[in-house]
């Protein structure tokens, strides 16, 4: 049974991983022309809808004709103590905003832009330490975008004010409040970015959550037509997110649908659509954003109260999400009485281990009886090797007579196997291991690098990892351990039973050599504990 297990576990962290490395093919997509509308009114006159912009460049100022190319971008820089952000004057959005505490970014770019105005010039009328504002002046209407970046949290907050300088009332709609995920350098394999991200990219997701629910889209680094879409309903916020960090847009006004826009196959825009606003004459409108970009951690989310915990997922398929999560919950109920995550992984496989040890000693019990028929059952398929009904027939009476069911190694392998999967994903992804430190390895994000090579070696490169090492050293004497305790009659299959003690452990310590070092920690933990299972089901006397 515990072969099986180890079997098992070992093809389904390689399908995961392939999963995960698996990307969409590219297919090609148009450019999204956008509509908003804007309608003007006069006292005694009827309305007209002109379908344009939401702020028509026909109605701009004469400096608003100046060519694009002619335009000098000058970018802006605020700083908390959590963020680095970078603002542009054209669009005056956010082009870029890095995560002090763990110096990454993610791939989204254009933040808080207007739709069609993400190339326009805006004006900086001022700036401080904390605080930026730009306008943008037409004949008609004055657009003031203004933000804040708070202190010592991981929060932006966006302020788009439009101001009616006519004698006519405006109802207006606008789609703002967006982001535009920009792939083009991670795609390029020789780029820099693209090495530093490499598989990860397959774990990038944008997400839109409305009163429709909320709508995904993984692997989200190549894109197509296909995923073209107008939703519908109140917008709660929309998301971007990577292996370890979201950016969240949270709208504080009143909404009525988004749109998801390829604009090519790298790159493509998700916006929100407002509501339509009347604007009196001499008065003005503002559309609120509370921006979230910073680690997708459970308890850092939820502290905002706004909902961006839900972008948090594991797993599409709700059982193996739950059990995630429950996991990913006890590891930091562990981490707040033992602030070590490396200790917390090592309690987590103590926790996990024994708590299942019922099943896996039942299972293994079970296919210790089912050896012990071995002999017998060899006898009865030389007996009634022309004869298979009855030879079923037998066979079933002999493990109802022994009382052995022939299931009973596998179904308590079958019933631990959510547990592994789900576990997988936490250690996986959980950005409290970022920069962690255990022992020697000095982040258990990362593959633990005990030192580096003077030369590179083929897959596997210039790094010497020492854990995936010890992990093959332990799983060699479970194995070595589970060949004694079986009862093999037949040669090709003690032959096989050989190789396969061998072969084992290499297969999965080449699958583990580049996984992050806490993955890698949890199941050498778990194999030094099935050695001991192991050792001790040695003692049990084989059954006559």
């Amino acid at each position: 049974m515990e072969k099986r297990l180890f079997l098992a576990i070992g093809l389904s962290i390689m399908v995961v991983w392939l999963w995960s490395a698996a990307a969409p093919k590219p297919q090609i997509g148009q450019k999204d022309s956008g509509l908003s509308q804007i309608v003007e009114t006069k006292s005694g006159a009827g309305v007209q809808d002109i379908l344009s912009p939401a702020f028509p460049p026909s109605q701009l100022s004469t400096q608003s004709s100046v060519q694009n190319d002619q335009i000098s971008e000058k970018i802006e820089i605020l700083e908390s103590d959590e963020l680095l952000v970078e603002f542009s004057n054209i669009g005056a959005s956010i082009n870029r905003v890095t995560i002090k505490n763990y110096d990454t970014s993610l791939p989204i770019t254009k933040i808080a832009s207007i739709s069609e105005y993400e190339n326009f010039p805006f004006i900086l009328d001022w700036v401080s330490d904390s605080e930026i504002s730009y306008s943008y002046d037409s004949d008609e209407l004055k657009i003031t975008k203004s933000y804040i970046v708070d202190e010592d949290s991981y929060i932006i907050r966006s302020f788009i004010k439009i101001y009616n300088k006519s004698n006519m009332s405006k109802l207006i709609s606008i789609e703002s409040g967006g982001y535009t995920i920009e792939m083009s350098n991670l795609n390029k394999k020789d780029s820099e970015e693209a090495h530093k991200v490499g598989r990860d990219k397959s774990l990038f997701e944008y997400a839109i959550y409305s009163s429709e629910g909320i709508h995904r889209k993984g692997s989200a680094f190549k894109f197509s037509e296909k995923e073209r879409k107008r939703g519908s309903g109140n917008v709660n916020w929309i998301g971007f997110r990577s292996r370890y960090f979201c950016a969240l847009i949270k709208p504080q006004y009143d909404t009525n649908g988004y749109r998801i826009s390829p604009i090519d196959d790298n790159k493509l825009k998700v916006g929100v659509q407002s509501k339509e606003t009347a604007i009196l004459p001499q008065n003005s409108v503002q559309f609120d954003s509370i921006i979230y970009v910073g680690p997708e951690k459970t308890s850092t989310l939820k502290e905002y109260g706004l909902g961006f915990e839900k972008i948090k997922r594991y797993y599409r398929f709700g059982l193996l999400d739950g059990i995630s999560k429950i996991i990913g919950g006890l590891m930091e109920f562990i981490y707040k009485i033992i602030p070590n995550w490396g200790i917390s992984i090592i309690l987590i496989s103590v926790i996990i281990y024994f708590s299942m040890y019922p099943l896996t000693l039942k299972g293994m019990l079970s296919m210790k009886k089912m050896q012990s028929l071995q002999p017998m059952i060899v006898k009865l398929k030389e007996k009634y090797k022309d004869n298979p009904q009855k030879m079923n027939k037998e066979m079933m009476a002999l493990y109802k007579e022994h009382k052995v069911n022939p299931l009973g190694g596998c179904l308590p392998m079958l019933l631990q196997m959510p547990v592994f999967i789900g576990l997988y994903q936490v250690l996986w992804r959980s950005v409290s291991f970022k920069g962690a430190k255990f022992l020697w390895i000095k982040d258990l994000s990362e593959p633990d690098r005990l030192f580096m090579l003077p030369f590179s070696l083929p897959i596997l490169g210039n790094e010497f990892n020492l854990l995936p090492i010890i992990m093959i050293v332990v799983m060699f004497f479970q194995q070595k351990l589970s060949s004694k305790n079986m009862v093999i009659t037949d040669p090709s299959q003690a032959a096989q039973q050989k190789m396969m003690t061998t072969i084992m452990p290499v297969f999965l310590g080449f699958i583990f050599y580049k996984f992050a070092s806490g993955l890698t920690l949890y199941f050498t933990m778990f194999y030094i504990f099935s050695t001991f299972t192991q050792w001790k089901m040695s003692k049990v006397k084989k059954e006559a």
